[in-house]
């Protein structure tokens, strides 16, 4: 079986969790139901199915969680075809099957529970919340038509339940993370100078292929290569006529996924011996790793993402280089980008993201770069979880540049 997918026990495991977590996290934000609903799930996915419903659906489908006073009720709504898959998981209170059409079952259901509120999985901030097609927002209005003004976003729940990883979800991670390291350890052995950005790309995807991995992003950019001086870090695809060089460096930005989860980590060569780097590369990485030991020093509950991100901001442009044009760091877990809170600034592209308050559970990266003068851009990228008192890096961190030729 692929690496890359979620075990059936160990999803299971994870349900199991999620569950337990949403009475108190629907209490928290005063919400007494969440409904999510979909259709042909294969094709357009809400994401949010992941962690609380843990498979496809083909028809109209609706999944409820109702609070009322100290017991939740979890039921699900599906068509025939999908009832025996549901029931069979044992994570529902009541398993409901329509042959027709969802509409009278799915509006009596909601007539018996009659909900304050009704949280529905859109957002105007957070990509990850937004699984709601709007199709099927109409049909929703269509059915419950007696209930609208009572709907609200789900954005809190979901970035909640997403987010706030369970201590499987945190074991996969860390586990993926491991497992990109020992890929870097053993693809520096090959590295030389002489070779193109598509060749050494291309050595990670075999590793990648032979061990059953899938990619934490997609496979073209995965892993960034970035070698010399003259390349800029970002998006990038390779350059089959950008080759490594002897004194200058070598970056990648990788990624891997395993069983369901992600890694995203940068690590950066040098071709040379440690006496041989230029003063500018070591200013330049010290810069960035003192910027990560910052940030990570004071990520905690209870702080906003933007507080962080300006701690790393405003120690590299004091250290006299221009401040990085991205956020600090995202957070991780079955997609790279996850979603929620975020380690960035106030700037419009990122919304409320960073406005965020930070959470136990949560896994986030912390990636700064700097541009030097005369030797390209140097960048570094680490990932922690969050922890009751700070937070706990998920592989042991670099101190310094790889070095090839020592």
């Amino acid at each position: 079986m692929s690496n890359s997918y979620l075990p059936i026990p160990l999803k299971e495991k994870i349900l199991r969790e999620k569950h337990d977590q949403l009475p108190q996290i629907m209490r928290k934000f005063n919400i007494d139901c969440w409904l999510i609903f979909a259709r042909e799930t294969s094709t357009t996915p809400d994401s949010a199915m992941n962690f609380v419903v843990g498979s496809d659906v083909v028809a109209q489908s609706a999944f409820i969680f109702f609070i009322k006073k100290d017991e939740i009720r979890k039921i699900a709504i599906v068509g025939n075809f999908d009832a025996e898959t549901e029931r069979n998981k044992g994570i529902w209170d009541e398993v409901i099957a329509y042959d027709l059409g969802i509409e009278a079952a799915l509006l009596a259901t909601i007539q018996a529970l009659n909900p304050e509120k009704i949280a529905l999985n859109y957002s105007l901030d957070d990509y990850s919340s937004d699984g709601l097609t709007h199709g099927m927002f109409l049909v929703l209005e269509n059915i419950l038509s007696e209930f609208q003004d009572r709907f609200v976003s789900a954005q809190p729940i979901v970035n909640v339940i997403r987010s706030n990883k369970s201590e499987t979800e945190i074991g996969l991670i860390k586990e993926a993370c491991q497992l990109t390291e020992e890929i870097n350890e053993k693809i520096s052995t090959t590295l030389d100078i002489g070779q193109s950005e598509t060749d050494i790309q291309a050595r990670f995807h075999e590793e990648i292929h032979n061990r059953g991995f899938g990619f934490s992003w997609q496979r073209e950019q995965n892993p960034a290569i970035d070698a010399g001086k003259d390349k800029d870090f970002g998006h990038v695809l390779p350059q089959e006529d950008n080759f490594t060089v002897e004194g200058q460096t070598l970056h990648n930005d990788f990624g891997i996924k395993y069983h369901g989860y992600c890694s995203d980590l940068q690590r950066m060569w040098f071709f040379g011996k440690k006496t041989d780097l230029p003063e500018e590369l070591k200013h330049a990485m010290d810069t960035v790793l003192e910027a990560i030991r910052r940030a990570a020093k004071r990520i905690r509950p209870g702080i906003q993402g933007y507080k962080i991100d300006k701690i790393a901001r405003e120690y590299i442009i004091s250290c006299g280089y221009e401040e990085y044009k991205h956020g600090l760091g995202h957070q991780v877990g079955i997609m790279a980008h996850d979603g929620g809170c975020m380690l960035g600034p106030l700037w419009p592209r990122y919304g409320n993201g960073p406005k965020q308050v930070i959470e136990e559970g949560q896994v986030f990266t912390i990636e700064p770069n700097v541009k030097t003068k005369n030797h390209g851009m140097v960048s570094m990228e680490e990932m922690v979880v969050v922890t009751s008192t700070g937070c706990e890096f998920l592989v042991k961190p670099r101190k310094d540049f790889i070095y090839i030729h020592e």
